[in-house]
């Protein structure tokens, strides 16, 4: 059975499709209201795993903001208004809602080991963390061998970022670490109209 790893799991419709080809999921959604939705829709399906973790690199706990409506809740603090309307065109869905709780953090590579899935093959990594995907890669660690293909979500530029902190995960970087670990970037397209993020497709 293939295996995808999903951070960013949103309403469940990505890994879905996933698990409808026969894909053993294990989704990661730290958004209380996210999390429910996709429990709610995956009741009873075998070979679907949940997770209310946020993925990053430190293993433990941390603040996650919630933004207006939408995926775009994240661990790192929202830019101001002013800020992100200078390229995202007045989104509304990209702004703070002044709402923050507390979840529980993981790496990668202590939830595969957790699983005991350190000599399982990662067929697919869906990577959609709201500024921290880069991080969500270096996560893994020794087990980035494990992975076969996946796409990552990237800010163009740190400038049209929606978040505080993200000079380090950007495109640039991605691209790099992608590359510098054996794999072949295969496509980027853009994912938004402001050219502000793009999805990177790789594979071995």
């Amino acid at each position: 059975m293939k295996t995808l790893i999903e951070v960013g799991g949103y309403d469940g419709t990505d890994s879905l499709k996933f698990h409808s080809e026969g894909y053993r999921v294990f989704t990661f959604e730290p958004a209380i209201h996210l999390y429910n939705t996709i429990v709610n829709k995956t009741m009873g399906l075998e070979n679907y795993t949940v997770i209310p973790k946020a993925v990053c690199l430190k293993d433990g706990k941390t603040q996650f903001n919630i933004c207006r409506h939408g995926g775009a809740s994240s661990i790192l603090p929202f830019r101001s208004n002013d800020e992100l309307n200078k390229y995202w065109n007045n989104r509304d869905d990209v702004h703070y809602s002044g709402i923050s709780y507390e979840v529980d953090t993981i790496r990668l590579d202590t939830f595969i080991e957790q699983q005991g899935l350190q000599h399982t093959q990662i067929d697919y990594i869906h990577i959609d963390a709201q500024g921290v995907d880069l991080d969500v890669l270096k996560s893994l660690g020794k087990y980035i061998i494990n992975v076969k293909e996946g796409v990552v979500e990237t800010v163009n530029q740190e400038e049209k970022s929606i978040y505080i902190g993200q000079s380090e995960n950007t495109m640039q970087h991605t691209v790099s670490f992608l590359t510098s670990n054996g794999f072949n970037v295969t496509k980027v397209e853009s994912n938004d109209g402001q050219g502000c993020e793009y999805n990177v497709y790789f594979s071995r």
